[in-house]
């Protein structure tokens, strides 16, 4: 009889497979934890401009760079739906102990939260002058920084999700080749 951690590898990853996964995690989180901190320290910066046609110019670039960070953000959770969860689900639904399965869908809902705060960014920035006021600069700069926290929350809670998995698994793996 298999244990769990030899049939998850014999079914879908050798060991150095899911090391590599785990590598690949962590060096994506680092590159976007950055950036999203790079996005909210300009969004903040913007408020604290004297003029606001400069913080809207400033807030148009930020646009820019938001919408290639999500880009990112969208291959990364691919990337993690279609393969590093499939893994860890696989695991540990052959040992006892809670599911992932709400913290997966906790982790989702972030993602989709962000969306929205960023969709209501470009909104702000899109949406028609009223009564010949210019772009809502704060409310524009709000909803990014609002995006960024969302997401940063999102990638420390995978984190705390993930890593402790992981941690089992090797351990587990250790065990087997020991």
């Amino acid at each position: 009889m298999h244990t769990p951690a030899v049939e998850i590898f014999e079914q879908s990853a050798r060991p150095t497979q899911f090391m590599e996964a785990i590598d690949r995690l962590k060096e994506e989180h680092d590159d976007l934890r950055l950036r999203l901190k790079e996005i909210c320290r300009e969004g903040e910066g913007v408020s604290k401009l004297r003029s606001t046609s400069e913080a809207a110019e400033k807030l148009k670039e930020l646009r820019g760079s938001i919408s290639v960070l999500m880009e990112s953000l969208d291959r990364h959770a691919s990337w993690e739906e279609q393969e590093l969860f499939p893994m860890l689900t696989r695991y540990f639904n052959k040992v006892q102990g809670p599911s992932i399965m709400p913290s997966i869908w906790v982790m989702e809902k972030d993602h989709e939260l962000a969306h929205l705060f960023v969709q209501s960014f470009y909104e702000a920035l899109d949406g028609p002058a009223q009564k010949g006021e210019k772009i809502h600069v704060k409310t524009a700069a709000s909803h990014l920084i609002q995006a960024c926290l969302i997401l940063t929350e999102h990638l420390n809670l995978e984190e705390e999700v993930v890593y402790p998995m992981a941690e089992q698994i090797l351990t587990d793996i250790d065990s087997l080749f020991s």
